[in-house]
Order: structure tokens, then C-alpha cells, then sequence
């Protein structure tokens, strides 16, 4: 299933990010779609967005790089906090932002086409669903009886 996901998101992500290509936005790869993915009107801390994406302070520092010599974001001083800096959106990455939300709807029209209205629906309201913290299944300690040594009998 995991898998299954995976391409899922895989498969949402290309259409979205060929569709912006195709009305003349930059051509972002994966990681840098997913910044943006994760920015709000509000702007967003480097270190929470790096927490967000599972990733390094560092090597979200250089997503947000890229994005600001693409000039669809940009870093301010946080407002809250003199040491932190803020990355926002600028002019036009709202309107990036806006454009991929517009796509988003189409893609989802098209899709419902393909796999049927009932079965997209069904899709949403399974991933609208609390699925609740993450699940941690503990391994069962597995021993080599050929290394492990009998005690002396004492």
C-alpha cells in the first residue's frame, strides 16, 4: 500500500508540476514543489520548514536559495525573533500558488474522468481521515541459535 501511495503522490506531483511548466512557470524538481508545498501566506521559519520536510536546516537553506533566484519567495528577518529568518512568498510565488491550485482542480476533474466520480471520492474521504500518530511496529528480536553459547551448568 505504501508503495501504491507513493506513486499516487508521485503521479499528482508530475501533473502538477508539468501543467505549471506547460503556462510558463519554472520548471521545479520534486524537492523544490514540495517547499512550496509547505509555505503559507504567513511565511514559515527555515528550521520548521526543514522539520516539516524531514529534512536538514542546511539543505532546506538551499531549496529556499533556489526558490529566491527563481523569485517566487523570498527571507525576511522574523518578526518574532531577530535570529531566525522567514521565508514568504513573493508576488509571484502567490501567483505560482494560485496557478497550482487552479491545476490541482483540473487535474482532479481529469481524474475523475479516468478512475470514475465515486472512486475519487472515496479516495478523499479516506485521506481526509484522522489516521492518528504515526504506527511503530516493533521487530521481534531474532537470535542465531548457531553463535549463542549454552551457560555452564554451575
Amino acid at each position: 500500500m505504501g508503495r501504491l501511495l507513493l506513486d499516487a503522490f508521485n503521479w499528482f506531483d508530475a501533473s502538477l508540476l508539468a501543467s505549471l511548466k506547460e503556462q510558463g512557470w519554472p520548471d521545479l524538481s520534486r524537492s523544490l514543489s514540495m517547499v512550496m508545498a509547505y509555505l503559507d501566506s504567513d511565511g514559515i521559519r527555515i528550521s520548521e520548514l526543514a522539520r516539516r520536510l524531514g529534512v536538514s536546516r542546511q539543505a532546506a537553506q538551499k531549496s529556499v536559495k533556489e526558490l529566491e533566484r527563481l523569485k517566487l519567495v523570498k527571507t525576511e528577518v522574523d518578526p518574532t525573533n531577530s535570529s531566525a529568518k522567514t521565508v514568504v512568498l513573493t508576488d509571484q510565488g502567490k501567483a505560482n500558488v494560485t496557478a497550482a491550485l487552479d491545476a490541482f482542480s483540473e487535474i482532479e476533474m481529469q481524474l475523475s474522468r479516468r478512475i470514475g466520480s465515486a472512486d475519487l471520492a472515496s479516495m478523499r474521504k479516506t485521506l481526509e481521515k484522522d489516521w492518528g500518530a504515526p504506527i511503530t511496529v516493533k521487530k521481534k528480536r531474532i537470535t542465531n541459535r548457531s553463535t549463542e553459547r549454552a551457560s555452564p551448568a554451575g
